[in-house]
């Protein structure tokens, strides 16, 4: 091609391309194109390469990007979910529109809120249940005490157990030598004998664990708590108002110090407490250790002496020592005479009040201010740091100083022991025995006995205390046995606790319970005279609760806590565990009943049956052996099954009811027979025994010969119990069955008129049972109709 033809060519394009184009062709001279290119340039610069890169992908696609955002800058999202404004000059129609929108985004906001808190509430409900789940596993283990108390019920735990293995005693020496001791007294309490002191028992019992601290423990509770008569009203008001604690928890760190006394200076004086006294001091105070120490008898100081003999229970002693002192001390002598014999002399107290503070309480002789302190009350916080060398000379000196019924400073002591110094001021951890004796000698038996049943080592020891001094009625209980271990009531005096005694009996036999059942029973009858928030008997409860958790439903565990059948008269039992126990408020029937009832809710209709027998309750005991005869008699007998147990079951109270040994309902006991009946029935079924099943069926009058039969069956059917109900649609296809068996045997032998006339007979008799099926006042099950359509086609 050559260059004329090429210019020809173009200019004809030019020509098209204006003939098509109405618009003027524009002519740009050179400085306009360089214009256009520099303000391309300087957009392209300013807009970036990505938004070019984006206007040439979009424009390739036919979408005008420049357009497409002047169109979204116009949308305005913010009204679209907002209610519209009436307008009080629109028309009928924009107002109608407005309306209609109005409420269809009411229904869009109402629904978002109900969606919201719906799922608020269950994230809640969720929440709470896995608290309550983690509080059941934490509040046995609170040590801070609350108000705010939750009431959980105690969780099944499903255990299984070899019957044929016999369980090994879970009880250590220690421990199987307690449940001995608790077994005796509580034998001793049933058979109506005198109660014995259970504190002393235990207390007696523990010298022989070879233990000289624990021995020391019980020793202290068997002092502190011999008191004169049992306490009728709340322990806890009682404990602070009688001075009975504060006497003996003062006369047994006394006769403690007498002890150690006798240590130091040899055994020869124990019987002279003067010489005693005289002694010690001369072995406790040589010349140089008597400075600032004033007045002296015998060259030796006097206050020591006086104190000393207070300090190991001889006031006697230090009377002798005042007066061999001279006259200047007979009024000091006589204060301490007065207060062995009980008495009070107001004048001399007051006399010698007046001289402490004017010049006794400045003295030297820290013995001296320490006597006047502890006889006449003075300066109850001063500690007497000189004197008191220990815990207990720091105890015997606030005790000493404790007015008979001063319940205020009995409770400042007691609020300095538990709250102010506490655990971590006794190194409790490492030294519980001290801790524990500190709160016992304050009266504060609950808080002691939950500290030490912290530990695995003394949580026995604890037990029993609680145990013994509830016996004695001087244990805090808790209001509710749905409390935490301890806890504090707010109408009690500052600082007691109560103790919760079942939740810690049931955490320490939970342990044994199922190995030393025997023994655990025991444990559990401690708590017969405490109810739960239901107002159950807390020794039945925990009983019907370990005979429901133990997860062994067999007749062995039954045998051994109820006892066994006599073969001779089935209405009485053998001896069982809950015999030794029975009392005008519990004996074996009534636990009987009560786990009967515990076994029923939780579907174990079986056992519940056996207990209802043993109970006397032969109308609950037939209901659920009908109600499991409804859901197993149609089966085949298996080995070992529930219906072979049934059917042992069945003909065991058949006999007890033909023999008139026991009295159910008419009702209750045509139920029962018609199940026996047919139970009777399905066994001969499949057994293939067809004719005498028909006749065992026949005995019934369930199920129609004839058509003419079928109105009295329907009239016997409407009388029958739900139990019975349940079985006729397996009735009626099992007798349909075997009316098609034997019909169907009958049509392949030979064809005589005997045999025409027989296979006449089951015909009608399966149309009498299809028109039963079809005029029954119950509806069927569609399989039950599917079936009997089948077999009766097949008859046909």
């Amino acid at each position: 091609m050559d260059l004329n033809t090429l210019l020809q060519r173009a200019q004809n394009l030019t020509n098209e391309a204006k003939a098509e184009c109405e618009l003027p062709a524009v002519e740009r001279t050179l400085q306009q194109v360089l214009q256009a290119t520099t303000e391309l340039h300087s957009r392209v610069t300013q807009t970036g390469g990505k938004e070019i890169q984006a206007h040439i992908l979009l424009g390739s696609k036919g979408v005008d990007l420049p357009k497409l955002n002047q169109k979204l800058e116009a949308l305005s999202a913010r009204k679209t979910f907002e209610p519209l404004d009436v307008k009080a000059d629109t028309d009928v129609r924009t107002f109608l529109k407005n309306e209609r929108e109005n409420a269809i985004l009411s229904v869009i906001e109402d629904t978002n809120k109900n969606i919201s808190d719906s799922v608020s509430k269950q994230k809640w409900a969720s929440m709470n249940k896995t608290w309550n789940e983690e509080k059941t596993r934490l509040l046995d283990a609170l040590i801070a005490p609350s108000q705010n108390f939750i009431d959980l019920q105690r969780l099944p735990e499903p255990i299984i157990v070899n019957p044929h293995c016999q369980p090994r005693s879970c009880l250590d020496p220690l421990e199987l030598a307690y449940a001995q001791e608790l077994r005796q007294y509580n034998e001793l309490l049933l058979k109506g004998s005198h109660r014995p002191n259970l504190v002393q028992k235990f207390a007696h019992l523990s010298q022989s664990f070879g233990d000289s601290r624990l021995t020391d423990m019980w020793t202290l509770l068997a002092c502190v708590t011999q008191i004169s008569e049992p306490l009728r009203s709340d322990p806890i008001k009682s404990r602070q108002q009688s001075p009975e604690f504060v006497t003996h928890a003062k006369s047994y760190l006394e006769r403690r110090y007498r002890v150690f006394m006798c240590s130091q200076v040899g055994g020869s004086y124990a019987s002279n407490s003067y010489q005693l006294v005289l002694a010690y001091v001369s072995h406790r105070f040589r010349a140089q250790q008597t400075i600032g120490l004033v007045d002296t008898v015998g060259e030796r100081p006097l206050w020591p002496l006086v104190y000393y003999g207070l300090r190991c229970g001889s006031p006697e002693v230090a009377v002798e020592f005042l007066r061999e002192a001279g006259s200047s001390h007979d009024e000091f002598a006589q204060l301490v005479a007065d207060r062995n014999a009980g008495e009070t002399n107001s004048r001399i107290e007051n006399q010698l009040r007046l001289q402490y503070a004017n010049k006794i309480r400045n003295s030297t002789d820290a013995y001296k201010k320490a006597v006047y302190c502890i006889l006449l009350g003075c300066d109850v916080n001063e500690v007497h740091g000189e004197v008191a060398k220990t815990i207990d000379d720091f105890l015997w000196i606030r005790l000493a100083m404790i007015q008979p019924g001063d319940a205020a400073n009995y409770g400042k002591l007691q609020s300095l022991i538990l709250e102010q110094y506490g655990e971590k001021y006794f190194n409790a951890r490492k030294q519980p025995y001290l801790y524990f004796e500190t709160l016992a000698l304050t009266g504060q038996f609950e808080a002691a006995i939950e500290f030490l049943s912290r530990r695995d080592d003394n949580r026995a020891h604890a037990v029993h205390m609680a145990i013994a001094l509830h016996e004695l009625g001087l244990l805090g209980g808790a209001r509710s046995v749905a409390q935490p271990l301890l806890s504090i009531d707010i109408i009690d005096p500052q600082p007691l606790r109560r103790l919760n005694l079942t939740r810690l009996i049931r955490q320490y036999v939970q342990r044994f319970e199922r190995t030393d059942t025997s023994e655990a029973l025991h444990y559990y009858y401690t708590l017969r005279c405490l109810s739960n928030p239901k107002g159950r008997n807390m020794f039945m409860a925990c009983v019907c609760d370990l005979v429901v958790d133990s997860g062994v439903f067999d007749t062995t565990i039954f045998d051994l806590i109820f006892g066994q059948r006599q073969s001779s008269d089935q209405d009485e039992v053998n001896s069982g565990l809950f015999r030794q126990f029975e009392c005008p408020e519990f004996d074996t029937r009534t636990m009987a009943t009560l786990v009967a009832d515990e076994l029923a809710s939780l579907g174990n209709f079986e056992m519940s049956a056996r207990l209802y027998e043993m109970a006397g309750k032969y109308n609950l005991a037939l209901k659920h052996i009908c109600i499991l005869l409804a859901q197993v008699v149609q089966l085949p007998t298996l080995g070992g099954s529930l219906r072979e147990r049934l059917g042992q079951e069945a003909q065991r109270f058949s006999q007890l009811l033909a023999s008139d040994s026991i009295e159910v309902e008419p009702k209750m006991k045509c139920s029962f027979v018609l199940l026996q009946d047919l139970l009777i029935f399905f066994n001969f079924y499949h057994e293939g025994k067809f004719n005498a099943a028909l006749d065992q069926l026949g005995h019934t009058q369930l199920m129609p010969n004839t058509t003419d039969d079928v109105d009295v069956c329907l009239t016997n059917v409407k009388r029958l119990s739900g139990e019975v109900i349940k079985v006729l649609p397996d009735v009626i296809v099992a007798a349909m069955d075997i009316v098609q068996r034997q019909y169907k045997q009958l049509k392949t032998g030979t064809s005589s008129s005997l045999e025409q006339s027989e296979m006449q007979q089951l015909r009608q008799r399966a149309k009498a049972l299809s028109n039963m099926a079809a005029t029954m006042p119950y509806r069927l099950p569609n399989d039950t109709n599917r079936r009997l359509i089948q077999l009766e086609l097949v008859m046909h």
